[in-house]
């Protein structure tokens, strides 16, 4: 009896340990698969994107650098990433220092304010700035759509830095000031690197909405900015070829390369500060 019982308890081990891999590998395709999709889709050499492709070519590859808008668009959405993750992860940062370090009453409307621009709607917000930069005169249409990625990205921001703090000894900064450094000091070389995980997601965050935003950018551009995203839109609307899968497996091989040239140069798990 206790042998049939131990038998039929290893099938179930076995049946778990087999489902719970199914899954795994099930969630993994599923995040993947679209990717490989576009991927072998940009190869496809059919004037019209056919699943599967009767035909292979490198054109759409081409097609991308003759047409006029998407390389400087992609400028225009690498400089607004590059100018608002900083400026994102400094203020957000301070912020979430500042009510960690300082809670006082009301910090829960506080912290609703400032996670308010993730619970609007983007078409509220982008209407709402439209309206604001309209009202106040501002027309630099790079400023505006900057701006505007600066509000809905440090949000993200506040939030991972708060989750790191959450888990913060606060004996750290007691036995950094017993041994008579200053507060600048231990919120430079003590706060910053113990909570640098939440700092580099929150910059990840930061870059990553701001190149892909388009809700909120669509009522900001002007003539002369034009972001990758409206870009493909406005490509799309016109044409049905693979350039656009073209253009999406340019970034993905992109990111490849940023994540090996950061895994040979620093190493992921130091850069990410899993590891010191």
């Amino acid at each position: 009896m206790l042998r049939t019982q131990s038998y039929a308890q290893r099938l179930l081990a076995i049946a778990g340990g087999s489902a719970a891999t199914l899954f795994r590998w099930g969630g993994i395709l599923l995040l993947i698969g679209p990717i490989f999709l576009v991927i072998w889709l940009s190869f496809g050499g059919d004037e019209y994107t056919s699943v599967p492709p009767t035909s292979y070519a490198l054109r759409w590859y081409e097609n991308i650098f003759a047409q006029p808008e998407f390389v400087p668009a992609f400028w225009i959405s690498l400089k607004i990433a590059a100018i608002c993750t900083p400026t994102s992860l400094v203020l957000g940062t301070l912020a979430a220092f500042a009510m960690h370090k300082f809670p006082v009453l009301g910090g829960p409307a506080l912290q609703a304010v400032f996670y308010s621009p993730i619970m609007v709607p983007l078409v509220v917000t982008g209407i709402a700035l439209l309206f604001f930069f309209n009202l106040v005169g501002f027309t630099a249409n790079f400023w505006n759509v900057t701006v505007g990625h600066i509000i809905i990205t440090f949000p993200y921001v506040i939030r991972t830095v708060s989750v790191a703090l959450a888990r913060y000894d606060p004996a750290l900064d007691e036995a950094a000031t017993s041994l008579g450094a200053r507060p600048w000091q231990v919120f430079t070389r003590i706060t910053l690197p113990v909570i640098r995980p939440g700092l580099f997601a929150g910059a990840l965050f930061a870059f990553t909405m701001s190149f892909d935003d388009f809700t909120v950018t669509i009522f900001l551009i002007g003539t002369d900015t034009h972001t990758l995203p409206v870009a493909i839109y406005q490509y799309m609307e016109w044409n049905v070829d693979s350039t656009v899968a073209a253009v999406s497996a340019l970034l993905v091989a992109m990111s490849v390369v940023l994540m090996l040239v950061i895994e040979r140069v620093i190493g992921l798990d130091r850069f990410i500060g899993v590891r010191g």
